[in-house]
């Protein structure tokens, strides 16, 4: 299996020269890679900065380039695309090819250059990972995982390939095979797993949330595989977190309590990932108009509004 693609070079951040009467650049090889790791579980760009302190620094530690897909801890996890608006979107040509994020702990921006945007829209986010589908003609659906501050790319199977697994799939015209596409990517979440660095396997779960469905496929696959389990009815959008997926159901028709279902790229049979599963049973002490999951820290946490005061946040 071929490995991920890299992206056209960026341009490299300078790094200084090592003086002979700097202790710092003096340092082991190996405290300088512990140093590195340590930087690296807060932030990434913290890392790249890290690096760039000095050559010895920068041999020492571990470049991402190359790794920002296969090596989880170069994963952005605490950036996220920001969605713009106004009429504008990422990848918009007012933008000139550049692409905002923003970091959830310390509210930074980032500007990057994206060439991909010329010809690419964009899919999900997972893990600060922007998954994205080529549309160079209207029936190009190949899907690619984009790392956004190294470059790196791996290629995922082309979406066509759920439709034979499909009812009716045989009866539909070209055109109505792109129509069910485009119903499908109305709503779509993602999550991401890496298998063992030496096998090099990126694995990609797609939640459909508008059919219910969901699909995975690793990289070096042909197609996308459909669960032969279905989502149940959905509360609020499905959220990805450590590599899974998860959603929350009614409980009861009075909505009195809800269940929280995991979906596990690593629990499959053969090809197939096992149905979703209920992980929790949350009783709610109140009656909530819409009810979220969200990513707190390491946790994740259920909130909700109020049905009679939308401005009421309960968690």
């Amino acid at each position: 299996m071929s490995p991920p693609l890299p992206c056209p070079k960026r341009a490299r951040v300078a790094t200084a020269p090592c003086g002979a009467g700097a202790p710092w650049a003096s340092l082991p090889e190996d405290l300088v890679q512990l140093i590195g790791w340590r930087v690296l579980s807060g932030d990434l760009l913290d890392y790249v900065r890290f690096r760039a302190g000095c050559a010895h620094w920068s041999r020492s530690a571990a470049r991402p380039g190359g790794r920002g897909l296969l090596d989880p801890r170069f994963h952005p996890r605490r950036w996220m695309m920001l969605p713009e608006g106004h009429g504008l979107y990422p990848g918009h040509p007012a933008f000139g090819g550049h692409v905002r994020f923003l970091n959830l702990s310390t509210g930074a921006l980032a500007r990057l250059h994206l060439p991909l945007f010329h010809d690419h829209v964009h899919l999900g986010c997972t893990d600060g990972l922007l998954l994205l589908l080529r549309h160079r003609d209207p029936g190009d659906t190949a899907v690619r995982l984009l790392h956004p501050f190294t470059g790196d790319v791996a290629e995922l199977p082309p979406l066509t390939s759920l439709l034979p697994q499909m009812e009716h799939y045989g009866n539909m015209t070209e055109d109505r095979k792109l129509c069910t596409l485009r119903g499908f990517l109305s709503g779509v979440s993602a999550a991401v797993t890496v298998g063992p660095a030496a096998a090099g396997a990126i694995t990609v779960v797609l939640a459909l949330e508008i059919k219910l469905l969901v699909a995975h496929a690793t990289t070096g696959d042909q197609r996308w595989t459909l669960s032969a389990g279905r989502l149940p009815r959905l509360l609020g959008p499905t959220v990805s977190f450590h590599g899974n997926l998860y959603a929350v159901t009614p409980k009861s028709p009075q909505r009195n309590s809800v269940c929280i279902w995991q979906i596990d790229p690593d629990a499959a049979e053969g090809r197939s990932l096992l149905p979703p599963r209920i992980i929790a049973h949350c009783p709610l002490v109140a009656t909530l108009g819409a009810v979220h999951l969200v990513e707190c820290g390491s946790e994740l946490m259920l909130v909700g509004f109020n049905d009679a005061k939308p401005t009421d946040l309960a968690a």
